[in-house]
């Protein structure tokens, strides 16, 4: 009876084929906003040198990070829009870009969960300095590299969000990177933070039971 007595009415449907790539496009550019507006806060006149030793310093890669967060903010943005035979695209599914948000989104937690718990003890890798003590708490109680470790999975989450085989470059060189930086910090950390040889024998390196 109430069914006979409502007039039909047509609901939009937000979800058309033509929002997709808004929606996405918006994902990306806020996340862009927030990642880069956290670091330009962090980073501004190297407040974070402030009374540190130095432990390592990588100028190239300083250059090479922000050509490559703009790169991957072009690849993602251009993949929503366009089939490119230049984005080498392996995909155009709309359930695999909403996996790679999830994935981005998580990684990105982890990440500004751990620049939390480090407060005055970050410094960027391509600047490194040594920390004012040990952070064994939060992310670190489980794995001594959470960032390092959230950066890769971002990359993997580009992968997945675009669909273009530029994202396997560019984590294959990330991972190259993240190793060495690893290297070395680990290296002068072992020498200069008292407990850091225990903490390192207790933790894992990235992912926790695994590597």
């Amino acid at each position: 009876m109430w069914a006979q007595a409502m007039p039909s009415v047509m609901l939009p449907n937000m979800w058309t084929e033509e929002f997709y790539p808004i929606f996405f496009t918006v994902f990306q550019i806020s996340w862009a906003f927030v990642w880069a507006a956290r670091h330009i806060e962090i980073r501004k006149g190297r407040r974070y040198a402030d009374n540190r030793a130095r432990g390592d310093t990588n100028s190239r890669y300083k250059v090479v990070s922000y050509f490559l967060f703009i790169l991957q903010n072009i690849l993602c943005l251009a993949s929503f829009w366009s089939n490119s035979q230049l984005l080498l695209k392996i995909h155009d599914s709309n359930s695999m870009r909403f996996a790679g948000v999830i994935l981005i989104s998580l990684a990105t937690v982890l990440y500004f969960k751990a620049l939390a718990r480090l407060g005055r003890n970050y410094s960027p890798c391509f600047d490194s300095h040594l920390p004012f003590e040990l952070i064994s708490s939060g992310p670190y109680k489980f794995t001594r590299h959470p960032m390092y470790f959230a950066k890769l999975i971002i990359a993997i989450g580009d992968f997945v969000l675009s669909g273009s085989l530029w994202f396997l470059a560019i984590f294959m060189y990330l991972m190259l990177e993240t190793v060495r930086t690893i290297a070395k910090e680990e290296k002068y950390l072992g020498e200069s933070v008292q407990g850091y040889d225990s903490y390192r024998k207790r933790t894992a390196r990235m992912i926790p039971f695994v590597f």
